[in-house]
């Protein structure tokens, strides 16, 4: 008869076991959405999966194409200029998702994305032409788009290029 007072550790589970179960829930969370491997990799660690079993998963994915930093890089600077979002904030963003310097240069290469149009078009979208005749009102405007990630050639054309059409 066995000891009900001592609690009875859980068994060890084998390598194999803890790779297919970590496969299983990367292939649930990729299936949701798009990841960056360091994303995939930091939602497995908080899983309770070690180091060992995170690598061979991330192998498995990378051998299937499932991740790719590139890949995913690309995808979340065309998702963030849609969003109104600007360059600056976009590589930031992608910076704290784990992607390196290069990948994130290459995912800027994107010929049909002119960031001074973005800027310009989320202006209009927003602000009344009206509005820019007033100082105080257009330094509001180009805090609003430095605060979206644009820089300040960016803000200062989509401003004067508003201003010129209204003339």
């Amino acid at each position: 008869m066995a000891d009900i007072s001592t609690p009875s550790e859980p068994p060890e589970l084998s390598f194999e076991e803890q790779f297919a179960a970590a496969r299983a829930f990367a292939m649930r969370s990729l299936a949701r959405r798009e990841s960056a491997e360091s994303e995939l990799a930091n939602r497995l660690r908080k899983q309770g999966f070690n180091d060992e079993v995170i690598e061979a998963v991330l192998d498995y994915c990378r051998g299937y194409n499932w991740v790719d930093d590139e890949r995913y890089g690309a995808m979340a600077v065309r998702a963030g200029a849609t969003k109104g979002q600007g360059p600056i904030k976009i590589r930031f963003d992608l910076r704290r998702k784990g992607l390196s310097d290069a990948q994130i240069e290459a995912a800027f290469e994107q010929p049909e994305l002119d960031w001074f149009e973005l800027a310009l078009a989320l202006l209009q979208r927003r602000a009344r032409v009206s509005d820019l005749g007033d100082f105080k009102l257009r330094m509001k405007w180009i805090k609003y788009l430095l605060g979206r990630g644009f820089n300040q050639d960016q803000a200062r054309y989509a401003i004067a290029a508003m201003l010129e059409q209204s003339a």
